[in-house]
């Protein structure tokens, strides 16, 4: 089944050796500021593509517009860039949820745009469930990501029916959720609002992420995103 049917797909082979590598330097190398989380070491930050010039060329490589295009098209570009890792002393787990928020540049009271916040001086706000619906996250993966250490787990087609806070419960009954394990170079696609969730990891291994959320459109009235790269 199509990315568009089942809201997510697993590609392998997207980073070289080489590549992997070098953003794993970057990671470590990451300014310790508001946009940061460290725990003995980075674990999470905020915002990479204002903060670390890898990751905006990455996100605007051939290899990872590649996959993007197939299904926004040509005219797509990335607003957010975020780093996860699990590691001892920050390995952590997540429920079952859709994502539910972007990143603007300022805060413009608009019809259907609610919860607005700020993290790391940036403005975040939930949009209408359509905006999320036209929108893709690209996972790449710098180190081997399997059940036991907290791989993606996602039911599929559950992106399809917008918000779900009042279904979750049938989705999980009806739906078998999938497990996306994923090898070191590999790239795991999500649609926002597809069900996803990840347990801790039973080893005490890294598992670092680097998560790139692509739009195609423009938001309404003003609103901007907060980043736009091609």
């Amino acid at each position: 089944m199509s990315f568009l049917e089942q809201g997510y797909a697993i590609h392998p082979g997207i980073l070289t050796a080489e590549q992997v590598a070098r953003l794993r330097e970057a990671m470590a190398a990451l300014p310790e500021d508001t946009a940061v989380r460290r725990k003995r070491s980075v674990y999470g930050a905020r915002h990479l593509l204002d903060v670390c010039p890898e990751v905006r060329e990455l996100a605007a490589s051939s290899a990872v517009r590649s996959l993007v295009t197939p299904i926004l098209g040509e005219c797509a570009f990335a607003v957010r860039a975020i780093f996860f890792d699990k590691v001892p002393g920050a390995n952590w787990s997540l429920f079952w949820h859709q994502d539910n928020v972007i990143a603007v540049k300022e805060r413009r009271e608009t019809d259907g745009f609610v919860g607005w916040s700020k993290k790391s001086n940036v403005w975040q706000v939930q949009p209408p469930a359509e905006v999320l619906s036209k929108m893709v996250a690209v996972r790449l993966h710098l180190d081997d990501c399997f059940a036991g250490n907290g791989a993606l787990r996602v039911i599929p087609g559950s992106h399809r029916s917008g918000w779900l806070d009042d279904e979750l419960d049938d989705w999980k009954r009806r739906v078998t959720e999938v497990t996306c394990e994923a090898g070191t170079g590999d790239a795991v696609l999500m649609c926002p609002l597809t069900l996803h969730a990840s347990a801790p990891s039973e080893q005490p291994t890294h598992r670092r992420v680097i998560h790139i959320e692509y739009a195609a459109a423009n938001l309404p009235r003003g609103l901007e995103w907060h980043d736009r790269v091609r």
